[in-house]
């Protein structure tokens, strides 16, 4: 018995990547069959893409729930559960965190929203060992990003300085500023909207704040969105913040939200789909999450958000993206603005791109560097924010741009996804 294929049959994968989506949205009795009929080969290139997309956890919970997990070699075996293993620990370090943090900003009379893995891995997983995360997303009020700075200067995040008043000067620049405890390897990123500006989704913020409800998570009170919410970021994210260049993990998410409520109000997705700017990207999104990995996603909703009529090399194109971002270098996926400027014809288009780069705000330079906005070295930072770049990104801007071609054409891919998700 083989595993189902993609849909699309402009979708070329792997036969790594068709049996990993296979486990993860097959029937029992497939899975269980076919686990035991897969090389030694096709076996290594699957656990290296689960592990490389974060859904390591996901795939040894198919294979357990299946009873296939003793019929695997014994070296897959151990990679899927010390990955499962690790996750968990990870995570428990990280709800820890967490719990510090909702705790002193509910002192301080802030409201939180806890963001995407914070939420989805204790309360739509329900099991904190299948979700890892790469850090931890708050939101809050714009009216409170200022207090919620200074809350977490007290509890030792960020610079020796407390800066929440350059904290401040970012709310109409960026979407997030991101804080690190001085003496423990986590990162935390401060929300006041869901997009940088000029922010498309800045409308449905207002309504995301009316419909979150209360929850326990990190064994701390806050609030979450609600389901429906929960959905729409989660494929918005995806797809219109990432232009797909992150990780399947996200169609799992996607797959997973669907599973867990069976009562979403689907009729809520579809009207906030249409009424925001996130339409096209949304309607992707789920329809990849329907195709690749079996979401349970109306076809009355895929209908209604236009998902049916979309461009079905565009599809190919965007799942191809998703699963060969693990192929791109790292700094790449964290900074689409370079993937971007690949894109940017001229010279000087190119120039200005990265004199904006370089030469941020000095509020933005406050914050990265540690230095008040009102200091007087602060200038000197500039020098520092070049090498730094040139340090972080050099090597990558050659590549793209000279030296690799193959990385080229996935700059170009990007630029067309980009456009197309946009309405283009």
């Amino acid at each position: 018995m083989t595993m189902p294929g993609p849909p699309d049959p402009d979708v070329r994968l792997s036969p790594g990547a068709r049996a990993l989506l296979g486990f993860l949205r097959a029937a029992p009795a497939a899975a269980s069959a076919s686990a035991a009929d897969l090389t030694p080969g096709v076996w290594q290139e699957t656990l290296e893409l689960a592990l490389h997309h974060g859904v390591a956890s996901l795939l040894h919970r198919a294979l357990e729930s299946r009873g296939a997990l003793p019929g695997l070699a014994q070296p897959v075996r151990a990679a899927l559960e010390h990955q499962r293993r690790a996750t968990a620990l990870d995570n428990l370090r990280n709800y820890g965190q967490f719990r510090r943090v909702a705790r002193a900003l509910r002192g301080h009379g802030i409201a939180v929203i806890a963001l995407k893995g914070l939420h989805l891995a204790e309360l739509v997983y329900r099991d904190i060992s299948l979700r890892p995360m790469a850090d931890l997303d708050i939101l809050v009020s714009r009216s409170q990003v200022e207090q919620t700075v200074g809350a977490l200067h007290e509890l030792d995040f960020g610079h020796a300085q407390n800066l929440a008043g350059e904290a401040g000067a970012m709310l109409d620049i960026k979407c997030n500023i991101g804080f690190a405890p001085r003496d423990v390897d986590i990162w935390l990123e401060v929300h006041w909207s869901l997009d940088e500006p000029p922010a498309r989704f800045a409308a449905v913020l207002e309504d995301i704040w009316r419909s979150a409800v209360p929850a326990r998570v990190g064994d701390a009170d806050t609030l979450v969105m609600s389901p429906e919410f929960l959905l729409l970021h989660v494929c918005a994210h995806l797809a219109c913040n990432h232009t797909f260049a992150f990780s399947l993990r996200a169609l799992c998410d996607i797959a997973e939200i669907a599973r867990k409520y069976s009562a979403l109000d689907w009729a809520a997705v579809v009207d906030h789909g249409r009424r925001n700017d996130w339409c096209r990207g949304v309607a992707a999104a789920l329809r990849l999450a329907s195709d690749h990995l079996g979401a349970a996603v109306p076809a009355r909703v895929l209908t209604a958000l236009g998902a049916d009529a979309l461009d079905p090399r565009m599809l190919a194109e965007a799942m191809q993206h998703l699963l060969s971002c693990v192929d791109l270098p790292g700094e790449l996926v964290t900074a689409p603005n370079l993937l971007a400027l690949h894109d940017q014809r001229g010279p000087a288009q190119k120039l200005a791109a990265i004199w904006a780069r370089v030469f941020v705000p000095r509020a933005e330079l406050a914050l990265r560097y540690g230095v008040p906005e009102r200091s007087a070295r602060l200038g000197l930072f500039y020098a520092v924010r070049l090498r730094d770049l040139l340090r972080r990104y050099a090597a990558s801007a050659w590549a793209l741009n000279v030296s690799d071609p193959e990385l080229a054409v996935a700059a170009a891919r990007h630029a067309r996804l980009a456009s197309w998700i946009k309405g283009g």
